[in-house]
């Protein structure tokens, strides 16, 4: 070997030595575009020539733990080879993909994982649960002790918690409609700034990462490691059922997921072909079709908002784009109240970043305390089993409720009006625990985020910031009535209830009355409201008034 050759070796292996290496940490956030940390992680790595690795970590103990539901687990498995192909094609990285039990065990093998290879800067984007934020904080002091920076990103809400605070500056909004006064102003008199990764450059960037447990870095070992998570958790809840623990007897869990798989297909590209089918055909008619559960007319994005598959600035620029149009075509300026359809929409994506302002500005919340909690604390929340049982198999007797039971427990899936009725059906009318409820629906729930959920049932329980008043109960047979007018949703998923005219269905005195012995559908295998509204609604809210 000549000396030319030799020399050029040795300063292509100094090189290799000294290239900087960096580590995007993937969590809810399993896209490309617009992800505020990856773009980030690409912009810096490319001015710094830097490598690029990418790992996402599969925690199937610490999201039992969460109760995150089957069809979520399974949503963010089929994601997961989806994400690793759109990296590889079109950003020249590469996806690793660990099973790391709990949070504790994500700080230990990051930890281990950057010395062995050198890392020297690791970008995510923020989360803001209380387990979430240990855990990043345990990782930053660990990483701080080798001089490893740990950089993270505000990317899951539209504006970032404590950017919309009231006019003295220092605190946050208690109720929805100034916050949402303030939100929507801020975006009208900004530019919303897109966060596009670019490519990595480095033509070298083609490194392993030395990691001491087996991970999965082709597609093919990672829809094997991805399916088997979801198949041992499976396994993990039917056993549980078997024992009795926590039953879910009542859960076909195959033919949720079944269902599950079909209504949601993955990836990010199917998240943003939602989002225009969505715009294009139903936006123009979401103020009232929203409300009306056998019509298919919302959005039906928050199962992939939830896992971080589409980007909730897409969705408004999206949305407002639409505005936008309106303007031109009318030729007169376009206020935000001129078209309902359209801003229903974007207050509902304002929701979900008001509940991800609040646990950030209350987070006692995450511990399962009311925001509250003089009220929480004075309720003689009951905690009937019978009752809480009939509520979670839909055998109320009360058709819009058991309908919509049933229609979570097959598909892992409710409509947002539904959600409402019967949240607070069990925390008004039978007086439930709303903890239980919230626990209930996280475990069911494709589309399960905590703040967002923890946030509907505490509005239902009118525990919660900018609550229903506690005098405010739902009717649920006048809800029926109003919202599925001829019965239609309730006859699919109680069939067999298909031959009881609705107005039976919506009247509680009817159903009691031909449901009864000797009526005329006494021999109907439906039970009996197992609560009288009226008087449960008296009670309730004595309780409050208490």
């Amino acid at each position: 070997m000549s000396k030319t050759a030799s020399a050029n070796d040795e300063n292509h292996d100094n090189k290799n030595v000294s290239m900087p290496h960096y580590l995007m940490w993937f969590r809810r956030d399993l896209r490309l575009h617009d992800n505020t940390a990856l773009a980030a992680l690409c912009e810096r790595a490319n001015a710094d020539k830097a490598q690029v690795s990418a790992m996402f970590f599969l925690t199937p103990e610490q999201w039992q733990a969460h109760d995150m539901s089957l069809t979520q687990l399974d949503h963010i498995a089929r994601t997961l080879p989806i994400l690793a192909t759109s990296l590889h094609k079109q950003l020249n990285i590469t996806l690793n993909v660990q099973v790391c039990p709990s949070f504790s065990d994500c700080v230990e093998a990051l930890s281990t994982l950057c010395e062995a290879n050198n890392i020297s800067c690791v970008m995510a984007n923020h989360e803001y649960e209380g387990n979430e934020i240990e855990r990043d904080e345990k990782l930053t002091k660990q990483l701080a002790k080798n001089d490893i920076e740990f950089i993270r990103w505000h990317d899951q809400c539209i504006l970032p918690p404590q950017s919309i605070t009231t006019n003295d500056g220092d605190s946050m909004y208690k109720v929805f409609t100034p916050f949402y006064k303030k939100w929507r102003h801020t975006l009208d008199v900004s530019t919303m700034q897109m966060h596009e990764a670019a490519a990595i450059n480095n033509n070298n960037n083609n490194a392993k990462l030395k990691i001491s447990k087996a991970s999965a870095t082709t597609i093919k070992d990672i829809e094997k490691l991805s399916k088997g998570t979801v198949d041992d958790c499976q396994k993990t809840l039917q056993d549980g059922c078997s024992e009795g623990i926590d039953s879910l007897k009542h859960i076909d869990m195959d033919a949720q997921l079944d269902y599950a798989r079909a209504a949601y297909p993955a990836g990010e590209d199917a998240a943003c072909q939602r989002l225009e089918a969505f715009i294009a055909d139903d936006i123009n008619n979401y103020d009232i079709s929203r409300d009306v559960p056998s019509l298919h007319a919302t959005s039906q994005l928050s199962a992939y908002l939830t896992i971080g598959s589409i980007s909730p600035r897409l969705c408004y620029l999206q949305a407002t784009k639409v505005l936008e149009e309106l303007h031109s075509d009318d030729g007169n300026a376009l206020k935000n109240s001129d078209n309902n359809d359209i801003n229903r929409w974007l207050s509902e994506l304002a929701w979900r970043d008001f509940y991800r302002h609040v646990i950030v500005d209350k987070p006692t919340l995450i511990r399962h305390k009311a925001y509250k909690e003089d009220t929480d604390s004075k309720i003689h929340w009951s905690y009937n089993d019978d009752d809480f049982k009939a509520w979670c198999t839909g055998k109320t007797g009360v058709p819009l409720v058991d309908a919509a039971m049933r229609c979570l427990n097959a598909t892992g899936f409710m409509h947002n009006r539904l959600r409402m009725v019967t949240a607070m059906f069990l925390t008004k009318d039978l007086l439930i625990d709303w903890r239980l409820g919230e626990r209930y629906f996280m475990q069911q729930l494709i589309d399960g985020d905590f703040a967002s959920n923890n946030g509907g049932w505490q509005w239902s329980a009118s525990t919660g910031t900018d609550a229903a008043p506690y005098f405010r109960i739902m009717n649920p047979f006048s809800q029926a009535k109003t919202h599925d007018t001829d019965g239609e949703f309730i006859k699919t998923w109680l069939p067999e209830l298909k031959d009881v005219p609705a107005s039976i269905l919506h009247s509680e005195d009817k159903m009691r009355k031909e449901l009864a012995k000797g009526s005329k559908f006494a021999n109907i295998n439906y039970p009996i409201p197992i609560v009288e509204h009226k008087a449960a609604r008296q009670l309730a809210i004595a309780e409050f008034k208490r």
